[in-house]
């Protein structure tokens, strides 16, 4: 292999991000018209009754202009989707009412509504809560709404940045100026835990490094005050990616620098002993004490560190009530924080950058030790020759000029979803590739309390309960704005408007098992992944052990009513009705659960017959292209992953730094 070239040095190349990587594209909301137009109007107006609880009414030009938004920046497949959805749920009403939904009176509109959030059908629950979704924030995140429900709409005002955006950089840059062909040596696809991690480690010991990232770089002082628009800038497909299945499970992915590091709650775990003596006892894991190393490394540079008391309070205090009346095991979980000024707005991006994401870690340091970063272009080639990776070619996302690099060595930190139909497309055929798919399902229980919680007034996922950690059961606190908070409540009309109202009196906590790898990742339509994953009644049952557990800790604390996150047995009033409701037979079909940690579509193994890559992460059917993401672990974690992953990036580093010296 040979040494970077003059021409290949790491002076900037096309026009310096600072400013330009911040520009705004405006985009032009999907049209809404005629019946799709009439009948989410008509959807926002029965979920939020004018006579109820919330007396703000709805704002139609508002509700059709944002929900066209996002509707315009979905992939084409989902969007026809929500379509269909929308149009076979207005139609439905003829066979009863004989008119459209849209032309029903209020009652029978509520009335049909509720026939269909109540259905024993798992696709009917499924179509209006995808319909839902897209409604219901739009109408909760006005500032009107807001104090009606007694949330500090003005909550983040006082919260800012420590310094200047550190993304801008004369090696960052997000506008080609025009066609580009470079040189590296090694060239990165993706800025996440696996991406940026990488990239610093090699670039600060003198390697020539590209990241190309096919998100925007975004100024953390627009983070966190307007959920919808961070969806839009922050998530992948909207944050709307679903695996389809027994149920169907929304897996929310980021797509920006930082990748789902910047939009993640930051919670920290080294992967359990119990997973390592498995890797280690099936050969995929050679060098255990290396890999401790690793761990080590990443929780110092990261100030990885339980939750201190002062950022605790809402529902994390809550959970602390109830499990020592219990005699549980709790406490404070890591998490990758310094200053945290307790915005709660995790999932929308750190206002503060306390939050030591990638965006503002790992990349930033990359770039000061010589790394450069192509930000807003997206991927589609790998350059092959004679068996190797040789490179990549790239499209800027708005102006499509092209990014041609030659690198000795290529990355692929794509993740474990995007990831699959990327290698599928350049020619990646081990049977093995998209299957083996875990996603770690998590769901969760929403508590009415007679006190005021605030649940704004704490650490999102800064608390957890560890007795049942050892089954592959664990809970970690949560706390997401009104506009999602309504999301999480499978109810319209009196019941959710209702609910929202004592929004400052809900304590939120939830629960993630430890899965069988059930899922798979294809080749969809246009090249997006389409996922599959069935919920196992095996992991359907550890979710019903934990929906116990949370419940006797929740009445332990004083909760009025708890919700449980499964159809028909939502709402109980006391421990004694929420423990039967749990012992009958509940179908995986009945819960409603997401999931964050999609892991194990190119997993490691010694043999090619067993798996997409080698215990190295260098692919086995192309040398020279290497694979460092979720999609790498061969067995589901346990915990939340970015820790494991940047361990693991953090030792492959090494032993790429050492391939290219010695050549």
């Amino acid at each position: 292999m040979s040494m970077p070239s003059e021409s290949s040095s790491r002076s900037n190349a096309g026009n310096s991000s600072s400013e330009a990587s911040m520009e705004h594209v405006d985009i032009v909301p999907y049209p809404m018209r005629g019946w799709f137009r009439w009948t989410m109007v008509a959807l926002a107006h029965g979920t939020f009754p004018p006579d109820d609880t919330l007396s703000v009414p709805i704002d139609e030009t508002h509700l059709c202009d944002s929900v066209g938004l996002v509707l315009k920046t979905m992939p084409t497949t989902s969007r026809l989707g929500v379509r269909l959805f929308a149009g076979v749920f207005s139609l439905s009403s003829l066979l009863f009412r004989l008119k459209p939904f849209w032309a029903l009176k209020p009652a029978h509109q509520i009335s049909h509504l509720e026939s269909w959030i109540e259905s024993r059908f798992a696709i009917k629950r499924f179509a209006i809560r995808a319909l839902l979704t897209l409604i219901k924030p739009v109408h909760v995140e006005r500032r009107a709404v807001k104090l009606q429900i007694n949330y500090p709409a003005d909550r983040l005002e006082t919260i800012n940045p420590k310094g200047p955006n550190p993304l801008n950089h004369e090696r960052h840059i997000a506008h080609l100026g025009g066609d580009l062909s470079l040189r590296c040596q090694v060239a990165i696809i993706g800025s996440g835990a696996g991406g940026g991690v990488l990239a610093c480690e090699l670039a600060e010991r003198g390697i020539d490094v590209i990241i190309v990232e096919a998100g925007k770089a975004h100024d953390s002082k627009t983070f966190g005050d307007l959920p919808a628009k961070h969806l839009r800038d922050l998530y992948w497909q909207n944050g709307t990616t679903v695996a389809l299945g027994r149920p169907g499970i929304p897996i929310p992915l980021g797509r920006t620098v930082g990748g789902t590091t910047t939009i993640n709650s930051g919670t920290c775990f080294r992967t359990p002993d119990r997973i390592l003596d498995a890797w280690q006892a099936s050969g995929v894991l050679t060098d255990r004490g290396h890999l401790e190393t690793a761990f080590a490394r990443v929780e110092e540079r990261l100030s990885i560190q339980p939750v201190a008391p002062n950022l605790l309070g809402g529902s994390s205090a809550i959970i602390a009530k109830g499990a020592e009346k219990l005699g549980l095991a709790h406490g404070p979980l890591d998490r990758n924080i310094r200053d945290c000024q307790r915005a709660a707005a995790c999932a929308f991006g750190c206002p503060s950058d306390a939050k030591q994401s990638t965006n503002v870690s790992y990349v930033p340091w990359a770039l000061h030790g010589g790394a450069r970063l192509f930000s807003n272009v997206k991927v589609h080639q790998i350059k092959t020759e004679l068996g190797q990776a040789t490179g990549l070619v790239g499209r800027h996302r708005n102006t499509g000029q092209k990014l041609d690099i030659h690198a000795d060595i290529v990355v692929s930190a794509c993740g474990a979803i995007a990831g699959v139909p990327f290698l599928l497309n350049n020619g990646l055929k081990n049977r093995h590739l998209g299957r083996h798919l875990s996603i770690h399902p998590g769901t969760k229980i929403v508590a009415d309390m007679t006190e005021p919680v605030r649940g704004w007034e704490d650490t999102p996922q800064g608390y957890g309960l560890y007795e049942l950690f050892d089954e592959g059961i664990m809970f970690e606190g949560a706390f997401v704005p009104p506009e999602y908070a309504s999301i999480a409540f499978p109810f319209a009309g009196r019941k959710l408007t209702d609910l929202m109202a004592r929004y400052d009196h809900l304590a939120i906590f939830g629960l993630l098992v430890s899965d069988e790898p059930n899922g798979r990742v294809r080749r969809g339509p246009g090249g997006h992944p389409l996922i599959s994953y069935w919920l196992s009644h095996r992991d359907a049952q550890k979710m019903v052990k934990g929906l116990r557990m949370l419940s006797e800790v929740f009445f332990a604390a004083g909760a009025e009513t708890i919700y449980l996150p499964i159809a028909g047995i939502e709402m109980q009033s006391s421990l004694d009705s929420a423990l039967k409701a749990l012992s009958k037979p509940i179908s995986p079909w009945r819960f409603e659960a997401a999931a964050f940690h999609p892991l194990g579509t190119a997993r490691m193994s010694v043999r090619p017959e067993q798996g997409v890559i080698k215990p190295s992460l260098e692919t086995h059917e192309l040398d020279n292209l290497f694979v460092v993401d979720g999609s790498i672990f061969p067995t589901s974690l346990g915990v939340n992953p970015q820790v494991s992953i940047m361990a693991y990036a953090t030792m492959v580093a090494e032993q790429i730094s050492e391939r290219l010296n010695s050549s």
